[in-house]
């Protein structure tokens, strides 16, 4: 019985200790930096889907052919991708806009 009110009296002096206030933190402010997207400012003509050799392979196609459609299939897609690369390099902002225009907003937040 002792030994209880001894582990209930320790107990009670462990969760009194956590119990006391704790300073609250020093409010600081700090300089956030949020990106903004900025938009395309032109429409780029849809373009064509190209039909790709690897689709043409058949289940018992040979092993030499497999690797010939692959590799024409990595050519064609490339091709592709530069062919985009060149229709949206042609969109430019409207002349009304500068070209310094800041990419981040600024704010201030206290912590």
């Amino acid at each position: 019985m002792v030994r209880r009110s001894l582990s209930l009296v320790g107990l009670l002096a462990v969760l009194g200790g956590c119990a006391s206030e704790q300073s609250p933190p020093i409010a600081t402010p700090i300089e956030v930096q949020v990106p903004i997207a900025k938009p395309v400012y032109c429409t780029v003509a849809k373009l064509d889907k190209p039909a790709l050799p690897i689709g043409a392979l058949k289940a018992d196609s040979a092993p030499a052919d497999t690797l010939r459609a692959y590799a024409a299939t990595v050519a064609i897609l490339k091709g592709a991708v530069a062919q985009r690369d060149l229709a949206l390099a042609g969109c430019a902002a409207p002349s009304d806009t500068t070209p310094n225009d800041s990419a981040t907003v600024s704010s201030k937040v206290v912590k």
